[in-house]
């Protein structure tokens, strides 16, 4: 499979101030591809890109702590299709010699990669069929500016 390395540009807010929504921008080459995430997920991956910790551990931090117990590592997260407006992922764990791909929501899949520094990979074709360019998005602002 034919894959692109993205980078996590941020999570942001789009749309209108009634009504905005997270989204988490993934970078490759000159091109971005957005990903609407849930409110909790937004701030859970905003945390961990901020390198903040949360007084108790957060699900993906749990997560996190469960397969480093069971003595697995996250070897990259991988998204891999669209289907009606939903992206789908799997989140790639080796646990000795056993290779496991885990089916997981993408909001997931960049927490947990933010947590443990685990590569990102998009399918080439899903990348290039929703990827935008920056000048393209409009009504955006940064996570942080929301929250003020």
């Amino acid at each position: 499979m034919d894959t692109v390395a993205a980078t996590i540009k941020g999570v942001y807010m789009v749309g209108s101030p009634k009504q905005m929504s997270p989204v988490v921008l993934l970078a490759a080459d000159d091109s971005i591809m957005p990903i609407f995430v849930g409110h909790a997920e937004a701030m859970s991956i905003h945390l961990a890109l901020r390198k903040e910790m949360s007084p108790r551990p957060l699900t993906h931090d749990l997560i996190v702590s469960l397969i480093n117990e069971l003595g697995g590592t996250v070897e990259y997260i991988l998204i891999d299709d669209l289907d009606e407006g939903t992206f789908y992922a799997r989140l790639v764990v080796d646990v000795g010699d056993a290779h496991k791909e885990l089916d997981a929501r993408p909001s997931d899949c960049i927490a947990i990669a933010v947590r443990t520094d685990s590569p990102i990979h998009v399918r080439k074709s899903l990348f290039d069929q929703v990827a935008v360019e920056s000048s393209e998005l409009e009504g955006v602002s940064s996570l942080d500016e929301y929250l003020q």
